[in-house]
């Protein structure tokens, strides 16, 4: 009998330990639960008084572009309101308290009515201060005397990867959205949308509607830009997980330079290159250096013809677009810290960069041709073989022509759409042009053209309003 009583007594022991143990379990979970992930209540409604939702009218001309755009930015296109009016939406923050609001480029880019509305539903008209395609930045001003409230922000590196950040938006025109994740990487280039980039590549869920809204850390600092978004779907843009936004302190200073000067300012170095592959014996590749202006930073810094860039401020350059993207990036007056690849040694220097445009072009091209053709501010030629080795342009594989530019003219439709010279004009809208003759049947009674061209390493794309600009 003593067998089954101790049986009993053990039982009743174990009972008692399970049910304490089980307990304690419990309670660890529960804790556990209520620790995951940060609390975003107060940050929430600190930032959301400095966000704005952006409705932008444009003329029923400009649509076949903004389908374009809206495939390539992820721009959303509502149904037209009416006949002659085409309706998009798109998000902003707020820089300064007079009304200052930066957003993207593409938002905005050819607005005929601009309408800011804030969090707590006031609405205003806006207008468009100006605008920067290679950055994909803009500016607007609130038409009001009222004092808004601004973002805040510090020039300081605020960024790190691994840490929690949180977007506002108007996915899908879901107004005033707030969504968090981590910053996932940083100095995100050749991502083919604009040509000097250097995003912030996130995980927090960003979709059409939030092109130009706010980028935040844990502190409310404003931290970036949401410019675009990767979507396997291309068809029907959605949030993949992987969003790119343009670094606060390069949308600020655009916006600060568009406001104080009237356009952006290009830094430069006074080089220009080529891409240096990877060798058995070379394994590291670089942007080679193939011609240096003289008197310039490059000059200065000890560069010659033939030298190797590998580095610029500790980052790695894989070619000659990584370089000139990271140089784009740099405010004039940056000292940048080179490391120099000169035959089987390497070495240390530094180069400040200077205006671009004081600096002239690498290659000076001769008068225009008689048969050049004006157009939108540009002068275009035939995109011959000779023209293009006579200012070191390369076409992708498969094309073989198209209409180079040969000059811009300041403060012509074509300037404010981005374009500068040495781009070649390979589409305007979906056709493919193979000369100056090709383009002007093509823009012939056009007032809005969405042109695809090619820069560098890569293709672009541009709309130039020439009828009726932005107010």
């Amino acid at each position: 009998m003593s067998e089954p009583l101790h049986r009993v007594r053990y039982s009743s022991r174990m009972k008692k330990f399970l049910s304490a143990l089980f307990i304690g379990m419990l309670c660890s979970a529960v804790g556990h639960a209520t620790a995951v992930g940060p609390d975003f209540t107060s940050l929430s409604a600190e930032v959301l008084p400095t966000t704005v939702h952006i409705h932008v009218e444009r003329g029923a001309t400009i649509a076949a572009g903004i389908q374009q755009m809206a495939r390539d930015y992820a721009l959303p296109t509502p149904k037209p309101n009416g006949r002659d009016v085409q309706i998009s939406t798109g998000s902003g923050v707020i820089i300064d308290e007079r009304g200052l609001v930066l957003t993207n480029h593409h938002v905005v880019n050819g607005a005929n009515r601009i309408v800011i509305t804030l969090s707590d539903q006031r609405k205003y008209e806006a207008s468009l201060v100006g605008h920067d395609p290679r950055t994909d930045v803009a500016m607007l001003k609130i038409e009001s005397d009222e004092s808004f409230t601004a973002a805040k922000y510090t020039k300081e590196s605020n960024v790190a990867v691994g840490q929690w950040v949180i977007a506002v938006g108007h996915p899908f025109d879901f107004p005033f959205t707030v969504t968090a994740g981590i910053v996932s990487a940083l100095g995100r280039r050749s991502l083919g949308r604009n040509e000097i980039q250097d995003y912030i590549q996130t995980d927090v869920a960003v979709n059409p509607g939030s092109s130009g809204g706010p980028l935040f850390n844990t502190s409310g600092q404003l931290v970036g830009i949401n410019t675009a978004i990767f979507s396997p779907d291309k068809e029907n843009l959605a949030s993949a997980g992987i969003s790119f936004a343009i670094p606060a302190h390069m949308a600020m200073r655009v916006g600060n330079e568009i406001v104080t000067h009237g356009r952006v300012l290009y830094s430069s170095i006074g080089t220009k290159t080529e891409d240096a592959k990877p060798t058995a014996k070379q394994p590291k590749p670089g942007a080679r250096i193939t011609q240096v202006i003289a008197g310039s930073p490059a000059e200065k810094a000890g560069i010659r013809r033939g030298d190797v860039i590998v580095e610029i401020d500790g980052e790695p350059i894989a070619n000659s677009r990584a370089l000139n993207a990271l140089v784009l990036t740099r405010a004039i007056n940056s000292t940048l810290k080179l490391k120099v690849r000169r035959g089987k040694r390497s070495f240390l220097t530094q180069a400040k960069t200077v205006d671009a445009a004081k600096m002239g072009p690498v290659d000076q091209v001769d008068s225009p041709p008689p048969n050049a053709m004006e157009w939108a501010g540009l002068t275009l030629v035939d995109a011959t073989p000779k023209r293009l080795i006579q200012m070191g342009i390369s076409l992708p594989k498969g094309i073989h022509d198209g209409a180079l530019i040969l000059a811009v003219s300041e403060g012509s439709p074509s300037a404010d759409a981005g374009l500068v010279t040495g781009d070649v004009l390979m589409k305007v809208q979906e056709s493919a042009i193979r000369g100056v003759d090709d383009l002007s049947k093509s823009v012939e009674n056009q007032n809005v053209v969405l042109v695809t061209f090619w820069r560098g390493k890569n293709r672009y794309l541009a709309v130039v309003a020439i009828g009726e600009q932005p107010r």
